[in-house]
């Protein structure tokens, strides 16, 4: 008791009289010990213990003295096959031990197996069903073999959940959009990449939706019949987000979506890919301005009346195939509505283009590295740098085809090392993420959007900063953004 009145006295004394308003704090005889013991025990840290589930088996108490003994702190999960449950608790916990494996038949294991999965956390245990599993789920199959190590990466991730709590992060190209006449839908987990569920287990807090058309339009015919699909898409966005609205919202502004975030929900920015969808009136760019879109893709694998693709060959630095005279008009109309002009998909030659005519930073919403795989989509050092003197960002995408020539052995490291070689090349401000999910992205480590902390853990592995991670998953794209809005603005 004497040791407690003493640190309430440090505190409290001036000199030597009792503030008059001071309280001392005495704990009653039956708890006084515990309370001691707690209060000793509420040390300051900046390296908490990793918490790590263990299932009610037989083997249960051996498995909490083992973890404990490890340096992490044990959670028992209930018997219990409440799908929903499991999931909550997998939210709370930084790993787990299925030491036997999963067994078939047991929904038990399966289910924990499951939950886990879902959320990347490291798992010490393995078997023949698990590999399967995780071959499935396209997972790095890497299982720990020892409580050493799983607490060491049970380290890694709840520092990686930690760092999500407290930045941005965004992905800016997803074609859910695509599988809407198939039933798809921001709020179900199972049938796409992207999703509300996936969004939360991956700690992503913001998706760019996007408006996808494959239209090469250049006739007035083909334009105005280009521009009836991409507002009914849009809508059909709108539509979707709106049965949705008590877990996300459409966000125009970077603005809205920290709000939006604060608010517990998930932000939905909204893109165009291919902008045949303008139609032939240059007055849509305000229309689809007010309406949200934040990018507008150029074009697609097709030209179009905006500019000249990267997926059809041309001379080599012919000045003719890039930016359309309608297309100049396009985009410093873009400037002034503050849409971002996105030259992903678009020709060398309208790269350059864009450079020149664009008042306001420039973007590959969804791009790759030519230094580190030869493809038209990808985009050179050079260009690189221009985009970083520009004050654009690269999002990088996980497209395996592009990036790999074996879509079993292409991987997350690949997608790293295409960050890594543009942060050399055009520095840490100006590179980010567009995964390309639902529309061909995905591959071992990053199948969908769940697999987005992995990416932080990748980085963080590479001795990447707190401050630097949070540029590239999200901070650098909503740096542009918000240029390209105040450039608007002041016009």
């Amino acid at each position: 008791m004497k040791s407690i009145r003493f640190l309430c006295f440090g505190i409290c004394l001036a000199g030597s009289t009792l503030h008059p308003h001071a309280q001392t704090i005495k704990y009653p005889q039956e708890v006084k010990t515990v309370y001691n013991y707690a209060d000793q025990a509420a040390e300051l840290t900046t390296q908490p213990c990793p918490i790590i589930g263990i299932p009610t088996t037989d083997n249960t108490e051996s498995e909490v003295s083992a973890v404990q003994q490890a340096g992490g702190i044990a959670m028992i999960i209930p018997p219990a096959t409440d799908a929903r449950a499991l999931r909550d608790i997998a939210g709370l916990i930084d790993g787990m031990v299925l030491s036997s494996g999963v067994k078939e038949g047991n929904d038990y294991s399966i289910l924990l197996n499951k939950v886990a999965a879902d959320r990347n956390m490291p798992i010490l245990g393995d078997n023949a069903l698990m590999a399967k599993i995780d071959s499935g789920l396209w997972r790095i199959h890497d299982n720990c073999t020892d409580y050493g190590t799983l607490i060491e990466r049970a380290t890694l991730f709840k520092k990686a959940k930690s760092l999500h709590r407290r930045m941005f992060t965004v992905d800016t190209h997803a074609d859910l959009p695509e599988g809407y006449d198939e039933g798809n839908s921001i709020g179900k987990r199972r049938t796409n990449q992207v999703s509300i569920q996936k969004m939360e287990e991956g700690m992503l807090d913001a998706e760019f939706l996007i408006d996808f058309l494959s239209d090469g339009a250049k006739t007035k015919e083909e334009l105005d019949k280009a521009e009836a699909k991409c507002k009914k898409i849009l809508q059909e966005i709108y539509d979707d987000v709106e049965k949705y609205k008590d877990f996300c919202a459409i966000a125009k502004s970077p603005a809205e979506a920290y709000r939006i975030k604060a608010e517990g929900k998930k932000a939905l920015f909204i893109g165009m890919e291919n902008g045949a969808g303008l139609g032939a009136d240059i007055s849509n760019v305000k229309w689809y301005a007010d309406r949200g879109v934040s990018y507008i893709t150029l074009s697609w694998m097709k030209d179009n009346a905006i500019c000249h693709s990267s997926s059809i060959r041309y001379k080599e630095n012919d000045p003719s195939k890039g930016l359309t005279p309608f297309g100049k008009k396009v985009v410093r109309e873009m400037n002034r509505q503050g849409i971002m002009v996105d030259v992903s998909h678009t020709s060398e030659q309208t790269f350059w283009d864009c450079i020149k005519v664009s008042k306001a930073p420039i973007i590959c919403s969804h791009s790759g590295c030519m230094a580190n795989f030869r493809h038209d989509r990808n985009i050179t050092d050079e260009q690189i740098k221009a985009l970083a003197k520009k004050g654009g960002v690269l999002q990088v995408y996980a497209v395996w085809n592009f990036q790999g020539k074996d879509k079993y052995k292409t991987s997350i490291k690949e997608m790293v090392a295409d960050i890594d070689h543009a942060v050399k090349v055009g520095g840490v401000d100006h590179v980010g993420i567009g995964a390309d999910f639902d529309g061909g992205g995905g591959y071992t480590g990053i199948m969908a959007e769940n697999d987005m902390i992995n990416i932080t853990m990748e980085l963080m592995k590479k001795g990447y900063s707190d401050t630097d991670i949070a540029k590239i998953m999200g901070g650098n794209i909503m740096r542009v953004m918000t240029e390209v809005q105040a450039i608007a603005h002041k016009k």
